[in-house]
């Protein structure tokens, strides 16, 4: 399925030659995909080697935090995007794990801003989260919204971190820009938000909703996410003020869990005719982040998690819509039926390692 790319975007103006850190990631590669397409010259980082047998793309197979390497694959780069990151849901994590989060969320962009500084280059696009600005309810905020006091889990507080310093690094030749998504999703594997929730699917776990049912979220189909991000490496050439962050959602407004019924119909799965109070929910979702610290199983539900299908946040899309001549190519009803296919797929897979 070939990615839609916005007319008014070129190879020459978003790089030409572009490095794109966590290129093994769903987003990355979306990225990287996007890049080639442009025509740019592209510097895919990870550890994992994704596009190794792909002549048009340089492999750097590398950890984000590799000073040496991150040297190698922006010598001579214009723009880099950075989506690199542990998505680490966890309030309650072990010392070892809450370190090792904070060296690649956070350490992992002070790495990547050092190495642009080194090399020159003249663009850092950073992948953020909606998140940045979630520890209760939120309702059409904007980004003045102030970040989270009290952060739900480790991705949040890392990435809080992550952003500030992207964007305080933003002067003396480099300009830097965050974008913020909510929860990323599309074709293909489907990104973890819709495997996750079709891993519980295929289990047979799915069998409650939770919380209020007023309660809405905000996802980014991941084309209206590489659009964003395209566009602002773009527009930071001809003018874009750098240091700025910028909401980027589908722009719909679903409860959280309501959103996958058109998964669960499709797949065969009656919805759910039990509800069940979200506090409720929240401390389960604790007490399996307590029994993980002590040697259990990784939860698939925790309090953060929780917290983002019980406290309705949204958030306004203005300022990309405006700034970055930015508008959303997916919704959900649209991208679902488009991805249907592969998600079948997917479902399958997991039923059979069920």
């Amino acid at each position: 399925m070939s990615l839609p790319l916005p007319q008014e975007v070129t190879g020459a103006g978003v790089g030409p030659v572009c490095v794109v850190t966590g290129a093994a990631g769903y987003l990355g590669g979306y990225l990287v995909r996007a890049l080639k397409t442009l025509g740019c010259e592209v510097r895919a980082v990870d550890l994992r080697p994704a596009f190794a047998d792909d002549p048009e793309v340089r492999t750097v197979v590398a950890d984000v935090r590799d000073a040496d390497a991150l040297a190698t694959a922006m010598d001579g780069a214009d723009t880099v995007f950075h989506a690199a990151a542990l998505l680490t849901i966890l309030k309650v994590a072990r010392p070892a794990v809450r370190q090792r989060v904070w060296d690649v969320n956070v350490g992992g962009a002070e790495a990547v801003i050092a190495a642009c500084r080194r090399a020159g280059v003249g663009r850092l696009v950073h992948t953020s989260s909606v998140n940045v600005c979630v520890d209760g309810p939120r309702h059409e905020q904007d980004e003045t919204a102030p970040y989270a006091r009290r952060a739900p889990d480790l991705y949040t507080e890392t990435k809080i971190a992550a952003e500030q310093a992207v964007l305080a690094a933003n002067g003396g030749g480099l300009q830097t820009v965050a974008v913020r998504p909510g929860g990323i999703w599309g074709p293909g594997e489907g990104g973890f938000m819709l495997r996750a929730f079709l891993q519980q699917l295929a289990r047979g776990a799915f069998v409650a909703t939770f919380g209020p049912p007023d309660a809405v979220v905000d996802n980014t189909h991941v084309y209206n996410l590489v659009h964003a991000e395209l566009l602002a490496a773009q527009r930071l050439a001809i003018g874009l003020p750098g240091g700025e962050a910028f909401f980027v959602t589908d722009d719909e407004r679903f409860n959280g869990l309501e959103w996958f019924r058109p998964v669960v119909e499709a797949l065969g799965h009656p919805w759910p005719k039990w509800r069940l109070p979200g506090r409720l929910m929240s401390l389960v979702g604790l007490a399996g982040e307590w029994v993980h610290y002590f040697g259990g199983p990784e939860p698939t539900l925790t309090s953060g998690g929780v917290l983002k299908l019980i406290a309705s946040t949204s958030f306004r899309v203005d300022k990309a819509r405006r700034e970055l001549g930015w508008a959303p190519v997916r919704g959900r009803d649209d991208g679902l039926a488009e991805a249907m296919d592969d998600l079948r797929a997917v479902y399958a897979q997991l039923r059979e390692g069920a």
